[in-house]
């Protein structure tokens, strides 16, 4: 075995005693031959996770503590300073990898020499995999400079294959020195879609990418359990600062991949009209999940939909927001806040929801 790391997996844990026996499992019976190291920190967990751990016998295995819970980007980029991977690979601690995806990811990133490989997901609930025979493309696709810049066009427009498409982090081999030669780190301001703006940052650095058409991500879907949306708008969440600080990221991004000025002025006002959408929508699915206490969570909703109606820099780009009805975005949220119409907000929010849930969890 080479003493060389080839790859660093990086999983932040809070409280996860139900989820790290099998998600370290997944881990050390890879297929892969060559050296990886698994860099698990606990974010200030008070559970039983440290106990279960401790039984585990792997040489490349390295636990860091953090004294209080930092939030997932503060974990992720103390993973960061610890690895020595020749490439990163982010897994929740919840999910788990098919037995072969390090050794198919890193074979084949070698051989093509990419900075970027990813591969297409199960998402599992029940034990039942709700995307059996469904795949993001159509066969293994490549992504070059004019790829990536089409895709970053159609990810302001809508977000396609949601966090486990091109933008996303977990279940793919990225490039360290592409983070470490640029200084890229998980903005720590950021409640939730860290995630996906650290991808941004990635991807307008990566020279070659490439898809497998396999799924070997297996992303548990946890209905009643809160997420990172629900969490972040119940604790003093301004829905404006938040969407303006995605804009200014993502401009950064588009700016890197050499756009236009105007197209980055222009895509930059697309995404943060979207990222209004986005959060009203996830956190009304988290009122109908009961991810949250409906009552409350109404009048929560209520207060942004009115901070959102009242904002003049909404009201001075959504006329030039491009819903893409084709392709299944709701054209209601958007023509309910041109209207500033708070009622309809409401009813075409429950409605998107609603149907989101439909196609997610009915058969």
């Amino acid at each position: 075995m080479s003493l060389n790391v080839c790859v660093s997996i990086i999983i932040p844990f809070y409280n996860a005693e139900l989820y790290v026996k099998d998600c370290l499992n997944s881990l050390i019976s890879q297929s892969f031959k060559k050296n990886f190291e698994i860099i698990m920190i606990d974010d200030g967990s008070t559970d039983n996770a440290n106990k279960i751990l401790k039984k585990f016998k792997f040489n490349n295995l390295k636990i860091y503590h953090f004294l209080k819970n930092s939030g997932p980007s503060a974990a992720r980029n103390f993973g960061l300073t610890k690895a020595k991977g020749d490439y990163i690979f982010f897994l929740d601690v919840d999910d788990i990898i098919a037995f072969n995806t390090l050794d198919l990811l890193y074979n084949l990133a070698i051989k093509n020499n990419c900075d970027f490989v990813f591969s297409d997901f199960k998402r599992i609930e029940n034990k039942k995999n709700l995307r059996e025979n469904i795949y993001n493309y159509s066969s293994d696709k490549f992504f070059n400079n004019q790829h990536i810049k089409k895709s970053m066009r159609a990810q302001v427009h809508f977000n396609h294959f949601g966090h486990l498409g091109l933008f996303g982090i977990n279940g793919r081999l990225i490039k360290r020195s592409i983070i470490s030669s640029n200084n890229i780190t998980f903005d720590e301001e950021l409640r939730f879609g860290e995630d996906e703006i650290f991808s941004w940052y990635i991807l307008s650095y990566v020279k070659k990418a490439l898809y497998i058409r396999k799924q070997l991500y297996y992303y548990n879907v946890n209905p009643k359990v809160k997420s990172a949306v629900s969490d972040a708008i119940n604790f003093s969440f301004n829905i404006i600062n938040y969407c303006q600080l995605v804009m200014v990221h993502i401009k950064k991004c588009l700016r890197q991949r050499k756009f236009s000025e105007k197209d980055i002025n222009n895509l930059g006002n697309q995404a943060f009209i979207y990222s209004l959408i986005t959060v009203l929508v996830s956190y009304s699915r988290c009122m109908f999940l009961c991810k949250v206490n409906f009552k409350e969570a109404k009048k929560i909703r209520k207060k942004i939909i009115n901070e959102i109606i009242v904002n003049s820099y909404v009201k001075k780009i959504i006329n030039n927001y491009k819903c893409l009805k084709e392709q299944g975005e709701s054209p209601w949220i958007p023509k309910a806040i041109k209207w500033r119409s708070k009622w309809f907000l409401e009813i075409a929010c429950n409605k998107r929801a609603k149907e989101i849930i439909g196609k997610i969890y009915i058969k």
